[in-house]
């Protein structure tokens, strides 16, 4: 489960493809990579992406597979090729083995000095069991990820290793929280960070004026928000079989759309917003606004004014983009942001 972006320079020969594909790669792509470009670096790591991919599909003997081709190279993305082994062996109920995977590697990381890409996975190997109801052992995770944050290098990326530690921390005071352990010291600031972050949310949402011009800001432009409204897989198929004209801005299936719609979100992020707000619509509601203001349903301006005003009259709809890597992706595919479209394969 690597968490390196590939957005911008393209450093090696895997993110220069990921980069032209133009469009969310598929697993088969990235096998396919994989197979052409043998003793590459970053072969383990497309069958790594092959394999998020497919278990997105919940497809988990294939994913299964995928990882298990990766795990065999080693080194770093062999070690996320065993997280996602564990959890595709969670998700076919096969407790005993997944058991006996975790306890191969941590002793694998036991023996390691320790660097960013082991403390992705402390944080990975805490989300996998708690999804998987073993609170206790997520905790030991999150307590040796924190351990092992004190003995790293100085000289690794600070700000990274920071993220790491936060991560770890709110994941250790929410499983605290779910075993009724009383809290500590560290818990308590960090869950008061989280209802204070809750409430400058709920703020910003009250106070927004969004722009209506696009993306090309001059030099010096005030602050902006940027919002992008997106329609749930039920209401994209209802849009365009009303408004087939739409299939030109939407595209034609809802993978696609869901591509277009994180990269827009990423050209506001990349464009200076202040904040990315995702706005789900529903489509019974736009029909509504759009007869109420006499405007035309398939014009993209009527989408637009509808995303402003539903932002505002509907703020539990709202959510900032990216979300935290550990969270339900926006998308509703029901995953992590992290092995959704946050997914290096995808971005």
């Amino acid at each position: 489960m690597n968490d390196t972006p590939t957005v911008g320079a393209a450093s090696t020969t895997y993110e220069a493809f990921l980069a032209d594909l133009g469009h969310e790669p598929s697993a088969g792509e990235c096998e396919q990579w994989a197979a052409q470009h043998a003793g590459d670096r970053d072969e383990p790591r497309a069958l790594v992406d092959a394999g998020w991919c497919t278990a997105r599909d919940s497809r988990s003997d294939e994913a299964l597979a995928l990882f298990g081709r990766a795990a065999e190279f080693g080194g770093e993305f062999g070690r996320d090729a065993q997280v996602g082994i564990i959890e595709q062996l969670y998700a076919l109920q096969r407790d005993q083995e997944a058991d006996e995977a975790i306890d191969a590697l941590r002793a694998e990381l036991d023996g390691r000095p320790g660097g960013l890409s082991d403390l992705r996975v402390y944080d990975d190997m805490a989300e996998t069991l708690s999804d998987a109801g073993r609170h206790e052992a997520a905790l030991t995770w999150c307590q040796a990820g924190l351990e092992r944050i004190t003995a790293t290098d100085d000289t690794e990326d600070a700000a990274e290793v920071e993220r790491y530690r936060n991560g770890l921390l709110i994941s250790r005071a929410f499983l605290r929280r779910a075993l009724n352990l009383e809290e500590d010291d560290d818990d308590r600031a960090v869950l008061a960070e989280s209802d204070a972050a809750l409430v400058e949310f709920g703020d910003l949402l009250r106070a927004l004026d969004y722009p209506a011009g696009g993306l090309d800001l001059p030099d010096g432009a005030e602050p902006f928000d940027g919002l992008v409204l997106r329609w749930e897989r039920d209401d994209f198929a209802a849009i365009g079989a009303r408004w087939p004209e739409s299939a030109t801005y939407y595209g034609d299936s809802y993978e696609t759309y869901v591509a277009r719609i994180q990269r827009e979100a990423r050209a506001y992020d990349e464009a200076g917003a202040t904040h990315v707000l995702m706005v789900t619509g529903a489509l019974p509601d736009y029909e509504a606004y759009a007869q109420r203001v006499g405007r035309d349903p398939a014009e993209p301006a009527t989408r637009r004014d509808f995303g402003d005003w539903y932002a505002r009259t509907h703020p539990d709809r709202v959510q900032l983009w990216p979300p935290g890597r550990n969270e339900p992706c926006w998308c509703g595919s029901g995953r992590k942001y992290k092995t959704c479209c946050g997914a290096p394969a995808r971005n």
